[in-house]
């Protein structure tokens, strides 16, 4: 899918494939549960969303996309241990 255009104030949406639609859905339904944007960054991505579908979904840009899925890639593994 490719990410989302910008558009100007007066021009009308174009439809979304419902296909699109069906994806965005279950992206959002599989990390509703996840707080953290880091979590549910890394999770879209790693399922093969793309950056602009991901930042569309999550209301944020690409560029705290991209860095949020470094601090998780980062972070991956390095879970704090049960006491």
């Amino acid at each position: 899918m490719p990410p989302a255009k910008r558009r100007a104030a007066n021009q009308p949406r174009e439809p979304v494939p419902a296909e699109e639609k069906i994806a965005r859905l279950l992206g959002m339904l599989l990390v509703k549960d996840i707080e953290q944007k880091t979590e549910q960054v890394t999770l879209l991505r790693s399922i093969g969303f793309e950056v602009g579908e991901v930042a569309a979904m999550l209301g944020m840009t690409e560029n705290h996309v991209n860095v949020a899925a470094h601090h998780g890639r980062k972070n991956l593994g390095k879970k704090k241990p049960k006491k």
